[in-house]
Order: structure tokens, then sequence, then C-alpha cells
């Protein structure tokens, strides 16, 4: 059983997938444009291949990954953190020699539309923010605060086109306007949001070919990095809310989906949880999952292949995730109790934490993380003191 995973430089998903999928038995390559990854510094890859990048040239990526496949036989490809690669996979797959995991790429296409996706939840009877195109007029009637963001994060938007839109949280009309129109220049279709406060959660599942949901997570945020709009640095898993498992898997079967889905939700102040995004591809957190016996890259794999999954089991509840270096970098940011104080706070936290990077039978990503927060600290001092 061989699988390649195509990883964004310093993504945490993918080198997950890799220890995740190497413990349920198989061999894993990690291809990428960048030299130095994560993943590529595991124990658990048995081999790293170097790649084009999706957004500069699909030709070549194709090409790239094609020569990988024929040289150690990988009969699947994964993605990791980056959009623009799920989306060329998907669009590419006939000309790919290995499975592809994913739905026709129009129901791919569809669950990474915002919009669209927007309108799948509610069909599916879970709460949405107001989105509506970012129109001149639009941006003319709507109250600040406004949250700007694409269509599709990453729209393919050709050669030296950007790899991800992210969202932009303004009160300024002006800001928003150059926002939404930046985005269109590149390329994108710009959206205008409900800005949205409460308890960021998510619900992470695998379905078959048929839609079903087969493995399922639930998990709130503790802290994200950056504060208030980044991804998690803790997080933690809780009980299957029923009531919600059965929307999103209603959810999953209007979106005709296929393969991992984490479902992000805001908790708002009357508890009713807002689908905000959805990522079809292996994401940060993951290791939460992974550690609560939930193997999802696995489940994945083997629905993929025609072969039965060895565990479908819920994740467990009351199991703790930590991304280490986000949580240490959020504390210096902050300065809730004292530097000293905060640092003490998330290494108390790290133990008894999943990880998505460091891990004592696997030094080596840690290493590197470790190697790459000092360099970016002395180049700060050296800045700082010029």
């Amino acid at each position: 059983m061989r699988a390649l995973i195509v990883e964004p430089q310093g993504d945490r998903g993918t080198l997950t997938a890799t220890r995740a999928l190497t413990e349920a038995g198989w061999q894993v390559g990690v291809a990428s444009s960048a030299e130095r990854t994560l993943a590529g510094r595991s124990r658990f890859a048995s081999r790293c291949h170097r790649i084009g990048p999706a957004q500069e040239g699909v030709d070549e990526f194709v090409a790239g990954l094609n020569r990988a496949i024929d040289e150690c036989g990988y009969e699947i490809v994964f993605c990791g953190a980056g959009d623009a690669e799920v989306t060329a996979l998907s669009m590419r797959r006939d000309e790919i020699a290995a499975t592809v995991p994913y739905p026709p790429h129009e129901t791919v296409l569809r669950a990474l539309d915002k919009l669209e996706l927007a309108r799948a939840a509610e069909r599916a009877g879970l709460g949405t923010p107001v989105t509506v195109e970012a129109t001149a007029d639009q941006l003319e009637r709507w109250e600040p605060p406004m949250v700007v963001k694409p269509r599709l994060h990453a729209p393919l938007a050709g050669d030296g086109g950007p790899s991800r839109f992210e969202a932009t949280i303004t009160a300024d009309r002006r800001t928003a306007s150059e926002r939404a129109r930046k985005i269109r220049e590149l390329g994108g279709v710009p959206l205008l949001q409900e800005q949205l406060s409460g308890e960021l959660m998510a619900f992470v599942i695998v379905a078959d070919r048929e839609s079903r949901v087969v493995a399922r997570c639930q998990q709130i945020v503790e802290a994200t990095w950056p504060p208030g709009a980044g991804v998690s640095s803790r997080a933690r898993t809780t009980a299957i809310d029923e009531d919600l498992a059965e929307r999103v898997a209603a959810l999953v079967r209007e979106l005709g989906w296929f393969g991992i889905a984490d479902i992000q939700f805001m908790r708002t102040g009357d508890g009713e949880p807002q689908v905000i995004d959805l990522n079809g591809r292996f994401y940060g957190s993951l290791a939460l999952a992974v550690g609560a016996g939930a193997n999802l890259p696995a489940v994945w794999a083997a629905l993929a292949t025609g072969r039965e999954p060895a565990s479908t089991a819920d994740a467990a509840p009351g199991v703790r995730y930590q991304w280490l270096e986000g949580d240490l970098r959020r504390a210096l940011s902050e300065r809730r109790g004292g530097r000293v104080r905060d640092l003490a706070d998330c290494l108390r936290y790290a133990r008894g934490a999943t990880h998505s990077v460091f891990k004592v039978t696997d030094p080596g990503p840690g290493m590197s993380a470790v190697a790459s927060l000092a360099s970016r600290g002395a180049r700060r001092a050296a800045t700082g003191s010029g």
C-alpha cells in the first residue's frame, strides 16, 4: 500500500497524515515544491519528491506527480493544506496515474465555493452567516465590520497567481472595496460575509462514495494563532452532538461529498453553530482526531482504494491538542499574565496534549520547527538592534 501526499511548506496536516498512514501500514511519499518540509523531515516518510507548485503551472504539477508515481508505484494521491493543489488534482485527475480520492470535480468546486456551501448548508438545516457577492452596491450598503473573502480560496487564477486568498476583516469601506478589487484583479470573486463572534468549533467527517458519514470527530478551539482570526493552537475533542451530526450528514449528502471534510463552525451567543468553511483536505489540527482514536487518513485511504477500514470509531471526547509553536507565539503576543507566566502556561498545557509537530518517536520535524523559530527570533532581534 503506497500513498503520495502533496505538501505545501510547513504543513502540519501532511505531517500528521504521513505518520497516521504509515502507522496503518502504508508507505508514504511526500511531494512538494519546497526544498525543506516538515513531513519531508519525518522518519515516517519513505521518499521525498520535488514537484512544481500547482498555482505556477498545472501541467508541470501533474507531470511531477506522474514522475513520482511511475518511480515508486503510488496508488493514491492526497493533498495537504493547499486548496490550489486540491483544485488541480481534482481538475486533472484523468491525467494522473493514481487514484485521486475526491467526488466529481463539479462537486469539489461547489463544496469549496463559499457561496454555494452556504446555500447547501441552509438546505441541510444548518445556520450560516449572511453571505453575498461584494458588488459596489453591497459594499456601499453593508454595515461595518465587513468580512471580505473570495468565493474560492484558490481559484487557480493563472501562472504566478496567489496560492490562497485570505479573508480580511475591516470596519473601513475603502479598505473593503480595495480588497474586493484586488481579489477580482487576481481572478477571484469577492464576497461580503457577516462577522460572527462566539466559539470556534469543527465537525470533521470521512464520507464513503455514497456520501454516507463513516468516521467523525467533533472539537472546539480553545486558542488560535494569530489570536482571533487564525488557526487552532489549542483545541479539545467533545462528545458528538447527534443533532448536529444529523444535519452535518445531510450537508454531506446535499453536496455529494466523498472523503474527508473539515467543516468549521462558529457557535454564536444563542448556541446555534453557523457553518463558516469547509476544508476537503488534510488540515492543521488533524493530529487531534488521530490522537483521539479516529485515524481519518487511514479510513479515507481504505475507502478510496476499495479496502475495508480497520476502524471507524468516533474520536474520543476530552483529548487535548496543541500546536506548540503557534501557542508560544500567541502567548508572547497576548501577554496576559507576563511573559514568564504565559510561557510556563504553554508548557504546562503541552504535557498530556497531542501535538501536530513534536513527537518523541519522530524528532526530525520538531527539530526543524525549533530551528525555524530560532532563526525568526534571531532575525527579529537583529532588526530591532539595527
